[in-house]
């Protein structure tokens, strides 16, 4: 770190994370959204959303749960409509979820919740300040997935 201003940032940085990734928090999403469901479910939803059909494994290793836990999770969302699973195309062996439709107008409705909890959070923000914190967050983001991948690529690529 250079300075105040990264361990500024370092400190500010830890306790979003902290306050973002809490139940509380998803709950307050879902609560804007006017959503009824299980805040540890919401991730499955967004996951699948975002990535289509997903093998168990696969979101398993994004939701950093252990198998038997997504596979308990899943069959519960498949229970209230929310997910549909099947075979993967390419190894009927993989089973993979996807939303159904009612699960896209959930996530459409989180999202919604997300606006509207933003909306919330920057009254009071000028366009500038938004613009800003937008335009650096999505700097320092960008940084950060680039020393990722640098980490992941084997050295002879």
């Amino acid at each position: 770190m250079n300075g105040m201003a990264d361990e500024d940032y370092y400190d500010v940085w830890l306790d979003m994370l902290g306050r973002t990734s809490r139940p509380r928090f998803v709950a307050l999403i879902l609560d804007l959204a006017g959503v009824a469901l299980d805040p540890d479910l919401c991730r499955y939803l967004i996951h699948l959303d975002l990535r289509g059909p997903t093998g168990v494994l696969d979101l398993a290793e994004l939701v950093d749960h252990n198998h038997p836990k997504v596979s308990r999770s899943l069959a519960r969302l498949e229970e209230l409509g929310l997910v549909a699973r099947a075979s993967a195309p390419h190894d009927r062996r993989v089973k993979t979820a996807e939303l159904t439709p009612e699960g896209r107008r959930v996530v459409e409705s989180i999202n919604q919740g997300r606006r509207r909890l933003l909306e919330k959070a920057f009254a009071g923000w000028s366009d500038r300040d938004r613009a800003d914190l937008a335009r650096l967050t999505r700097r320092f983001s960008d940084n950060v997935q680039a020393l990722i991948d640098a980490r992941d690529t084997p050295p002879d690529a």
